[in-house]
């Protein structure tokens, strides 16, 4: 990073980011996990900074997409000031920038609040998963201020004690909308600064499942909505006697369709030809939850488009 004028940094690299461009609906996801995780850090040691509508700058740099948090609390409150459009005077942002919150001033508040995300990664990464909350066998360092947590390895990772109280407090899916941009081509990093020298963890895709337990998948043909009547063309390409049903090949994606009435067998004439399908969209899974993200087909007929199957089978 060339820019070390920040106290930390959230950032996207690898071979997808070169120009440090990335997918509107990938920066919207980092944007809001950005946010949700800072302001939990945040509103954790200091409650009374949620009445200051505070905004994150985003700093966008050619071989990355990153997130610099700045290294002055006046630069924080004028970003704020300027997007709200309130006018401020120096002395008066500086003034609110110095204020203390309890006994835990501004910029401190920040910069604790990128420090604990930073170790959140790296006990979830040493532990391999963000639900162990309770530890045994733990060791002591540096008069006490640091505490050696233990993994299935058996290796100690010393953690400040600050660190550990917060982030035993933290929710499991804490950088979730994060860890959902990681890809084979593109890692997280989460940064500090401390006198120019960073101090970070990489999430790559290896441990993306750490952090975020399932791929959020698109729902696939959003136009079909269950309950929708539809006539669909497409290939028979499979039939299964055993679960009653037949594979549907529909704008390259296979659909599992079963017969409204009677046996899949007597479609398997059908087999490998291309068909107009007749029927009805379903989304609903086995509990009776309308929540597929593929749709499947109940269908009362197909009819076969090649000129040697032009019968209509009911």
């Amino acid at each position: 990073m060339s820019n070390t004028l920040g106290i930390g940094y959230i950032k996207y690299s690898g071979e997808d980011l070169k120009e440090g461009i990335m997918d509107a609906r990938q920066q919207a996801l980092a944007l809001l996990g950005i946010d949700s995780a800072l302001r939990f850090y945040i509103n954790k040691q200091s409650p009374e900074l949620q009445k200051f509508n505070y905004e994150i700058p985003i700093k966008i740099q050619k071989g990355s997409w990153e997130a610099l948090i700045p290294a002055s609390a006046t630069d924080w409150v004028i970003t704020t000031a300027c997007a709200l459009g309130f006018a401020y005077t120096k002395k008066a942002v500086e003034k609110m920038a110095e204020n203390d919150f309890g006994d835990i001033g501004f910029k401190d508040v920040i910069k604790k609040s990128i420090n604990c995300l930073k170790w959140f990664a790296r006990i979830a990464i040493h532990l391999g998963d963000t639900t162990t909350k309770t530890f045994t066998n733990v060791k002591f360092a540096d008069n006490n201020s640091k505490i050696g947590i233990k993994n299935n390895a058996g290796e100690y990772l010393y953690v400040p004690k600050y660190i550990l109280d917060m982030y035993v407090t933290s929710h499991p899916s804490l950088l979730e909308q994060l860890a959902i941009n990681i890809s084979d081509t593109k890692e997280l990093v989460i940064g500090t600064i401390e006198d120019n020298k960073k101090d970070e963890v990489r999430i790559s895709n290896s441990n993306k499942s750490i952090f975020c337990k399932e791929d959020v998948e698109e729902i696939l043909f959003p136009e079909l909505k269950h309950g929708d009547t539809v006539t669909l063309e497409g290939e028979v390409t499979r039939e299964n006697k055993t679960t009653n049903n037949m594979g549907f090949k529909y704008l390259n994606h296979i659909l599992t369709a079963y017969p409204e009435n009677g046996n899949i067998v007597q479609y398997k004439p059908l087999l490998f030809l291309n068909c107009k399908l007749f029927g009805i969209v379903s989304r609903a899974d086995e509990k009776g939850n309308i929540n597929l993200i593929k749709p499947k087909l109940i269908f009362s007929h197909l009819e076969p488009l090649n000129e040697e199957k032009n019968e209509m089978l009911l």
